[in-house]
């Protein structure tokens, strides 16, 4: 009975908990990085209903590089803005 308690402690702490990882973010991180890039929605005037797709591709790539959101946040604006317009460059033709 013990061993069945412990084993659910477990798993509940895992999956309520789920840390970020490289390549793998956890939701909460996946939720502030979009939001963060949403201010920077005037940059993408020119791929019109691809905004979505854009702000994907710009999650996608820091979690390529970074372990989690925290420290993506690290990133200067420019850098930031660099990794959108390479978003924004593979959906222009989108619509």
């Amino acid at each position: 009975m013990k061993l069945v308690f412990v084993v659910f402690t477990v798993l509940t702490l895992f999956a309520c908990g789920a840390s970020s990882a490289k390549g793998k973010w956890n939701e909460e991180d996946r939720k502030e990085a979009l939001k963060d890039v949403k201010e920077y929605s005037s940059a993408l005037e020119t791929v019109g209903s691809a905004k979505d797709l854009c702000f994907d591709c710009y999650i996608d790539s820091l979690e390529k590089i970074y372990d989690n959101y925290d420290a993506a946040k690290k990133l200067n604006e420019d850098d930031r803005l660099g990794i959108l317009m390479e978003c924004a460059i593979q959906y222009i033709h989108y619509n």
